[in-house]
């Protein structure tokens, strides 16, 4: 099943915190008070959020923990299709992500790795294929892939966009500090670790 289109962003992000915390909560069933205390939101917020997801299974006593992870992960699209992945930029930042339990336990499969220095892509090791830049168009077409996460230096941004959209990729998680110009069709997280800080701070 696709993603619910109408849930907004924010609750989205939330829906998806929680979904980490019923992975990891021991008990059968959580109630609104547990999942604030765990997280800091109003009770009335998280009702809100779980009634845009369309979920009204709670009773007195709280929620099914399973049957909550298992209404999340298929109004958002999660529950058991595969997604290949690639990162595309292989310095320090996206090094560091050729780990493959960066995504263990989820439906998304790291499948590419892509930089434009040869010789990164000749030293580095990882369980997934590492190739030059100028190979993405074909390896993102014949592997399926549809997300990428996006580490290079700002100034290729751009030019790594236009040719992940040009392959085909839909989904981008942008970790540069360039505001990227894509189709309505292609949508774009930026995760910059600055803003979050700022946003925290």
């Amino acid at each position: 099943m696709s993603a619910i289109v109408d849930i907004p962003g924010a609750t989205r992000k939330r829906l998806l915190l929680l979904l980490n915390l019923l992975g990891v909560w021991p008990k059968d069933k959580i109630t609104s008070v547990d999942i604030s205390e765990q997280t800091g939101w109003k009770d009335s917020l998280i009702r809100h959020d779980l009634w845009l997801l369309g979920y009204n299974k709670g009773v007195s006593n709280g929620y099914q923990t399973v049957d909550l992870r298992d209404a999340i992960n298929q109004a958002l699209g999660l529950e058991a299709e595969t997604k290949n992945c690639c990162i595309v930029g292989l310095g320090r930042l996206g090094a560091a992500l050729l780990d493959e339990k960066l995504t263990q336990g989820s439906s998304f499969v790291i499948k590419a790795g892509f930089d434009s220095s040869l010789n990164r892509v000749e030293i580095l090791r990882s369980s997934f294929p590492l190739y030059p830049a100028n190979q993405m168009n074909w390896i993102i077409k014949q592997e399926g892939i549809t997300l990428a996460v996006l580490t290079v230096e700002d100034k290729e941004a751009q030019t790594m966009t236009d040719r992940l959209v040009a392959a085909g990729v839909l989904g981008i998680v942008n970790m540069t500090r360039t505001v990227l110009k894509v189709p309505p069709s292609v949508k774009v997280e930026n995760a910059s670790i600055v803003n979050a800080l700022k946003i925290i701070s």
